[in-house]
């Protein structure tokens, strides 16, 4: 069975994206070394963020044979639902406290597990449907709207929310697998992984001036 030709720039731009989220990784690390409990949840967020990164690209740049290439697909998808529950979990620990923080924590972990169990199932998840739960995951965070704002300030939030634009774009992008764009060479896959980058450097802009300076009143 022949294979539809893929763009020529499919999965390059999240290899060089992966190079830019380890170094972006050590230098959150770096940035909150003084702050060991903070330091662990950047290194969470980062860990995540280059695996996801670095998986897509492996698996998109290469060509696998259907049998591997269908296990990767899973993995490449489950990865989304472990970097949504990592980003969450960097600014909720940080930046939320009591129920809150708490009840967002084992909500986001507990809805990345389900939806991560929903790949493994032998029945393949349609395309928009999988949008969906990554969409509707990542934007469970606006019920603590009021507690960012009084922490770390509408500047941050407006990034946040910037960032979940980006990847709710690239979401509906990829589920209408709209526009195409020029096929031979960037596709609306592209556009997809382009407006990823673009949402993860938001959130890592996020990360690096807000939430690491970001001291709770004692």
């Amino acid at each position: 069975m022949q294979l539809p030709v893929k763009p020529l720039l499919r999965g390059w731009s999240h290899l060089v994206g992966a190079f830019l989220a380890l170094v972006g990784t050590g230098l959150l690390i770096l940035l909150s070394r003084d702050q060991p409990a903070k330091a662990a949840t950047m290194l969470i967020y980062g860990a995540s963020m280059v695996l996801l990164l670095g998986f897509s690209a492996a698996y998109h740049i290469f060509s696998w044979r259907p049998r591997v290439r269908a296990i990767l697909r899973g993995f490449d998808h489950a990865n989304i639902f472990l970097f949504i529950a990592a980003t969450y979990t960097a600014i909720a620990y940080n930046a939320l406290t009591g129920y809150w923080r708490v009840g967002i924590l084992v909500s986001i972990w507990l809805l990345a597990v389900v939806g991560m169990a929903t790949l493994t199932g032998a029945v393949k998840v349609p395309r928009w449907f999988l949008a969906a739960l990554y969409v509707g995951l990542g934007w469970v965070g606006v019920v603590v709207i009021p507690q960012i704002v009084a922490t770390l300030g509408l500047p941050a939030l407006l990034l946040i929310l910037l960032g979940g634009l980006l990847y709710s774009t690239g979401a509906v992008a990829y589920a209408l697998k709209r526009p195409r764009l020029w096929p031979r060479t960037f596709g609306y896959h592209e556009l997809f992984h382009l407006l990823v980058l673009g949402a993860s450097a938001s959130f890592f802009v996020v990360m690096a001036v807000y939430v690491i300076p970001y001291r709770p009143p004692d």
